[in-house]
């Protein structure tokens, strides 16, 4: 559903951009995601709950376009690549991957300044992939996981004035995603059907370079 859902976003968006204006870009920075594991009971253990986190630099590409003469614009963000997320960052720890990472958003820009610049807040939901889930220990089996990690996002940010005559703006923005819960049942502990529950969110710092049209 998450292709499904993006495919025909980013048609549309392309489809109204030939007739209104906006922007695509590339961006980098870091990226904080951390977890929220609940507590439970596997045999005769009963294990507390816990909150990891991890700390990674990224890089995405974005497209927008305008809605009309509003200080309105709709987007989409792809993150290109396959996440390994670890414990302690380590291949041997359990662990699992995101991929195809996509976030669709609505953007509220208002001015700053008399030089183009201005200060913009967005709102949108972002999904992505959970495949390749292992738990590395002697005692531990994964049975079934969640094949989706997908939740709000909220940020702001200031985008630049024209640089120079080609039409490049620049930008520094914040966000927040907070994920749903996700699940992956086990056999632990003698105990051949232990859920295991978590958390997430992913707070990151980028910059943004865009070429606008």
């Amino acid at each position: 559903m998450k292709k499904i859902i993006s495919i025909l976003f980013v048609s549309a968006l392309f489809t109204v951009s030939a007739h209104a204006g906006g922007m695509i870009g590339i961006k980098y920075g870091n990226g904080e995601l951390s977890g929220d594991k609940a507590a439970y009971t596997a045999g005769s253990n009963a294990y507390a709950a816990a909150s990891k986190s991890e700390s990674h630099e990224f890089g995405a590409v974005f497209a927008e376009v305008e809605l009309g003469d509003s200080p309105i614009s709709v987007g989409v963000e792809y993150i290109p690549y396959t996440a390994t997320v670890t414990v302690d960052g380590s291949a041997s720890d359990s662990h699992l991957e995101l991929s195809e990472h996509t976030t669709i958003y609505a953007l509220v820009s208002n001015p700053a300044g008399d030089n183009g610049a201005s200060v913009y807040a967005k709102l949108g939901y972002a999904m992505a992939d959970i495949g390749n889930v292992a738990a590395n220990y002697a005692t531990t089996t994964v049975n079934s996981h969640d094949s989706e990690l997908e939740g709000p996002m909220i940020g702001v940010g200031v985008q630049s004035g024209a640089l120079g005559d080609l039409g490049f703006v620049a930008r520094v923005e914040a966000t927040m995603t907070d994920y749903d819960d996700v699940s992956v049942t086990t056999t632990s502990n003698g105990s051949s059907s232990v859920k295991k529950t978590a958390s997430a969110e992913l707070t990151t710092i980028t910059i943004s370079l865009a070429k606008t049209f």
